[in-house]
């Protein structure tokens, strides 16, 4: 290779490297405060304490005011015919939420997660809680680990 094509190429990876970065700084800083609104089916009773539960490094703040970012979402109860539970076709929890940028209105992060076990199907619990733990481990993944 010429030493000007390799010179073009390691341009293009620390542009690539320090845009990744910038994104990253865009995204949601440690600390910062977080207000989780009401939602449909009370999913949020069970998101604010999965996130202190895993330690993710922001704050819950009960005031909307407060808050550098808020979570928006809701959740639905599924039907429980006998064919799902048997069969394992659908969950009987699911839940949405998006992460909002108070300041930009821009959304930073959306998850959405169901409770159906995928060993035991409809046959092991699930419910709400469930629901709110994987939307917050996969918040956790997605924002704070490198």
């Amino acid at each position: 290779m010429t030493k000007k094509f390799t010179g073009s190429i390691l341009g293009a990876i620390c542009a690539i490297l320090v845009a990744a970065n910038a994104l990253q700084a865009q995204g949601v800083p440690r600390n910062s405060k977080v207000f989780i609104t009401e939602m449909q089916g009370g999913l949020h009773s069970f998101i604010a304490p999965e996130i202190i539960k895993r330690k993710l490094p922001v704050v819950v703040v009960a005031d909307e005011n407060q808050a550098d970012f808020v979570l928006v979402g809701e959740s639905v109860k599924g039907d429980d015919k006998w064919h799902h539970t048997v069969f394992g076709g659908k969950d009987k929890n699911e839940g949405a939420v998006q992460l909002i940028d108070v300041k930009t209105k821009a959304i930073v992060w959306a998850g959405e997660a169901g409770d159906r076990s995928m060993m035991w199907g409809g046959w092991k619990r699930g419910g709400q809680r469930k629901v709110a733990d994987r939307i917050v481990n996969q918040m956790g993944k997605d924002l704070f680990k490198k």
